[in-house]
């Protein structure tokens, strides 16, 4: 059945890839689009997993998941992502079907819309997530590489490095991301509130009798995200250690298990992570299964490259429009701190200099505290190894000395020598 010119000029009119798919996998239509997107000129007579994948054997009969044969069994849109592995590293392919049907119901077309996840619309997911730094690119990295996978992942860091961003990322970037991503603070986090969200709440108001309606259990899988899961109850650590090994989770005091298809992501601000399991904080069970695919997030003070374009990401969010990049005397000031809140103490930063600032540009004195008579500790450079150095810098830092030591890239034993060297000279 030709594809009369009318449907072909809507087709033509859309800005993103779209095929139209017969039920025998070939290709009715291919629009400007997708034309343009994947370089094919002629698209007669061939099959779309030929066009978008160069495979010649229909999606199911490669591994993938086919989603025009999922909407031709279930008559509504479908969606998958795939992974693709491509010249230089690997590309993720994001395929939503629609039926298109006659008066009779029974499909005519499949109309397929393809996002290849590397374009400016799939930035845009990764907002707020600044890899210029080497530090930063190393943690994209490991996303990358666990990105694909079911593993559940554990982020390493201190508060407001970003942490929930990189999971975002994770979670934009794997097979779910059409799926939600889900957030539970653990420090409030009960028994009851955990089977809640899991396996849905008791009943409507007044009606015990129907048992649990709605829950994560009863949702397509997507991330769970557990953030701080050092606090997390130590019967709660139990729960989640089931979950991650068999996939279950149970109701109290019920013998039945119900399946969780979820991904399981958790983070930790510990200072040690490595002292979680050790002190007893985790159990030494859970911790070896989260430490499997372990991302420390660097904190801001290693990231410097990464300002630029945190601020102006950050400004954006603020002011609701794009204010354009700070001025280079306004990044030096940015440079020189040392960041203990990291980012979210940036943005604060940011949101009152933007106040202050009333409309005009940004300027350097906006980015100082009024409120504080203590000066901001400045960022001592990498090579400041001299004790005298180490003691000036220690009087502005408002950390804990083992986040001082990791600052400075020292052993907490040599810091601790080399400032007591310094109160010796002064003595």
């Amino acid at each position: 059945m030709a594809v009369n010119a009318e449907l072909q000029g809507v087709l033509d009119a859309l800005n993103e890839p779209r095929l139209l798919v017969r039920s025998d996998y070939t290709v009715a239509y291919a629009n400007k689009a997708f034309r343009r997107r994947f370089g094919i000129k002629s698209f007669e007579g061939r099959r779309c997993h030929e066009l978008v994948f160069h495979d010649f054997e229909c999606c199911s009969l490669c591994n993938r998941d086919c989603p025009m044969e999922r909407a031709a069994r279930s008559g509504r849109v479908e969606r998958v992502i795939e992974r693709e592995f491509v010249p230089g590293g690997e590309r993720f392919i994001e395929i939503e079907t629609v039926p298109v049907t006659a008066a009779d119901g029974n499909p005519v077309y499949f109309m397929e819309r393809i996002r290849v996840r590397d374009d400016e619309a799939s930035l845009s997911l990764r907002e707020g997530v600044v890899a210029e730094s080497p530090a930063s690119r190393r943690v994209v990295e490991a996303v990358g590489r666990v990105a694909a996978t079911d593993l559940p992942v554990l982020f390493c860091g201190p508060g407001g490095s970003g942490k929930s961003g990189f999971a975002r990322m994770l979670h934009e970037n794997s097979r779910r991301a059409v799926n939600a991503l889900v957030k539970l603070d653990c420090a409030s986090l009960t028994d009851e509130r955990f089977e809640a969200e899991l396996l849905g709440h008791i009943g409507r108001i007044g009606r015990p009798d129907e048992g649990r309606v709605g829950g994560l259990a009863t949702q397509p899988g997507g991330t769970l995200y557990f953030d701080e899961i050092a606090v997390l109850s130590p019967g709660l650590q139990r729960r989640l250690l089931m979950l991650l090994e068999s996939g279950l989770v149970r109701e109290a005091g019920s013998a039945q298990s119900v399946a969780l298809d979820w991904r399981i992501v958790c983070s930790t601000s510990a200072p040690d992570p490595d002292e979680l399991a050790r002190s007893g904080a985790l159990r030494p069970d859970l911790w070896l299964r989260l430490s499997v695919a372990r991302i420390d997030v660097p904190p801001l003070c290693e990231r410097v490259e990464d300002l630029d374009e945190l601020s102006r990401i950050l400004l954006k969010h603020i002011a609701g429009h794009d204010v354009g990049p700070l001025s280079q005397k306004a990044l030096d000031v940015l440079r020189r701190r040392a960041w203990p809140g990291n980012i979210r103490e940036l943005e604060c930063t940011l949101a009152h200099a933007y106040l202050r600032a009333a409309g005009r540009k940004i300027l350097p004195a906006d980015l100082e505290d009024p409120h504080s008579d203590k000066p901001r500790p400045t960022a001592a450079p990498r090579a400041a190894s001299s004790p005298e150095v180490l003691l000036a810098f220690e009087a502005g830092w408002s950390g804990s000395r083992a986040a001082l030591a990791r600052r400075l890239g020292l052993s907490e034993r040599t810091l601790y020598r080399r400032l007591r060297e310094a109160r010796a000279k002064e003595n």
